[in-house]
């Protein structure tokens, strides 16, 4: 099975593309409800984005429509919206960006703050530190911004992203920890990629390039292939991921010692995992879940199978997400049959899940709850996903290979 390719990636990816005025062509970049929303929002913004036989030609510069409002509507993704907080900021114009209602309830207010301290005009049209929010763009930044990360690293990421349009680049500080920071590294690497200046430390610092690469190829993601994985060990199996980088500074490849301990087997190759599981030998886990935040509901999903009990610490920022998935989850397993509690900071569950019957498992129009009902149904039959379609958002043919699979 060929893993999609990766979601953060290929945003990041986007973003800098439209902020180089030559042509840069994406390969295999990921078409999803969250990809296409930066699309739309960077086209909006003055982009040229057209498609090639490989993936994406991209080209800049930004900007506004003379003196008019540009409007950008980020839908649901909460990547998309922190990204172009940061670029409106540093683009020339005026910009409302919006989104769906979830959208609007979840965290911008550090980004905001940091953004305005450095110099930016930025305006919220509703609740504080929500959308939407009135931009208008092109103000000189100050070069050392200063951003708490402490409920989101695309804070951090966002304005890694935009530095790349600021003349002498920027040097960002986080203040306090840093949630779910290896993205971070993960847009550093792919700023490299691009060929621009980046270093890490306790200051971030980042400066455009002199020479550009007019190409990036897109890696496989381990955000998908977490899943895929647990549901081999759902349903038991040998299956070879392919497409993915391997090593690689994905923040949900550190799921994988957690599948590990679970009772999979993976055999790391060139560009490829391989998965293998016997499905009676699930094992519960203990592991703390920071760093891999998208891969949980998965992990989850196999917890809820395997007898004993699991805990996943470290993972209060779930509640931020496209759901409350610390809720979410809890929801799930109740519907499956298995027990589960969520605190402030970790969530526990109690397997295996016992036979329901026919019972409808809530997605609350989330993909990755969506995922994990689709890894419990693998094993108890009669467990019917609700809104399956949200996937559409991340890996939308998940449930169709998943059904490959199990035909083979």
């Amino acid at each position: 099975m060929r893993v999609p390719p990766s979601k953060s990636a290929t945003n990041r990816a986007l973003l800098l593309a439209a902020l180089t005025s030559e042509p840069v062509e994406i390969v295999r970049p990921l078409e999803s409800g969250d990809t296409d929303a930066l699309v739309r929002c960077l086209t909006a913004m003055g982009a040229d984005i057209r498609p090639t036989r490989d993936g994406l030609r991209v080209s800049g510069p930004l900007r506004g429509e003379g003196g008019a409002e540009v409007v950008l509507d980020a839908g649901d993704s909460g990547t998309a919206a922190r990204f172009l907080i940061a670029a409106a900021a540093v683009t020339p114009g005026r910009f409302l960006l919006g989104g769906s209602p979830r959208l609007c309830e979840r965290p911008m207010g550090e980004l905001v703050h940091a953004l305005r301290g450095a110099g930016a005009r930025l305006v919220h049209r509703g609740r504080d530190g929500c959308l939407p929010l009135e931009v208008e763009g092109g103000a000189a930044l100050a070069a050392d911004v200063a951003v708490d990360a402490s409920r989101s690293s695309q804070f951090v990421s966002a304005l890694l992203l935009a530095a790349v349009a600021v003349d002498g680049g920027l040097r960002i500080r986080p203040t306090g920890p840093t949630t779910s920071e290896p993205y971070v590294r993960t847009t550093l690497e792919v700023l490299r990629d691009f060929g621009h200046e980046a270093s890490a430390g306790e200051i971030l610092a980042v400066r455009r390039g002199a020479r550009l690469a007019p190409r990036y190829d897109t890696p496989g993601d381990y955000s998908s292939a977490a899943p895929l994985a647990a549901a081999v060990g759902a349903a038991g199996g040998d299956v070879v991921l392919e497409g993915l980088r391997v090593p690689s500074e994905d923040a949900d490849a550190r799921a994988l010692p957690v599948l590990g301990a679970m009772g999979l087997a993976i055999e790391r190759g060139a560009g490829a995992l391989r998965v293998r599981a016997d499905r009676a030998a699930l094992r519960p886990a203990d592991a703390t879940a920071t760093a891999f935040p998208d891969a949980v509901p998965a992990l989850a999903a196999l917890a809820m199978l395997a007898p004993g009990r699991s805990v996943f610490s470290g993972v209060g920022h779930l509640r931020l997400k496209e759901s409350d998935r610390l809720s979410a989850l809890v929801a799930l397993a109740g519907a499956a049959g298995a027990r589960a509690e969520a605190s402030e900071d970790a969530l526990s569950i109690e397997g295996p899940a016992s036979a329901p019957g026919v019972v409808r498992a809530p997605t609350f129009r989330d993909h990755r709850i969506a995922m994990a009902a689709g890894i419990v149904a693998l094993r108890r039959p009669g467990v019917l996903v609700e809104d399956p379609d949200c996937v559409a958002k991340s890996y939308p043919r998940f449930f169709h290979d998943v059904e490959s699979l199990a035909r083979r």
